[in-house]
């Protein structure tokens, strides 16, 4: 189960979209998500950010069978038009192109280490003394 006990995989399922829990793919979105997604950097939201992240995967696959990909730059109703923007100049790679990955990018810089005017960051703290690279 990816790493995860079957509490955890349950918990991860219940904040994702019923539809993307629904598919064959799901548990393989969590286990891809993972990689991308630190439990010791999110602590009590790890769950969450895991399931929004899965979500991303799961969703930019969805686009990708039909060959879409990227942040949709537009769309038209009569006669049918969805434009996709290409690439991200903000930094966060494929993360602004879905609802979800805007989501885990808020979470993302609610959870970022930032050191305070009076004083350093103890890293130590964090994970043992690993450091997260934003």
């Amino acid at each position: 189960m990816a790493g995860l006990t079957e509490e955890e995989m349950a918990k991860v399922k219940g904040f994702m979209h019923p539809d993307l829990v629904a598919d064959s793919r799901c548990e393989t979105w969590i286990a891809m998500a993972q990689f991308r997604v630190g439990r010791c950097y999110f602590g009590a939201a790890f769950h969450y950010a895991l399931a929004l992240m899965a979500s991303h995967i799961g969703a930019l696959e969805g686009r990708g069978a039909d060959g879409d990909a990227g942040r949709i730059a537009s769309k038209k109703e009569g006669d049918i038009s969805v434009s996709y923007a290409s690439g991200s100049s903000d930094g966060d790679g494929d993360l602004s192109s879905t609802s979800f990955g805007q989501q885990y990018l808020a979470l993302l810089k609610q959870y970022s280490v930032r050191p305070g005017v009076t004083g350093r960051v103890n890293f130590r703290r964090f994970c043992g003394g690993a450091r997260k690279v934003l």
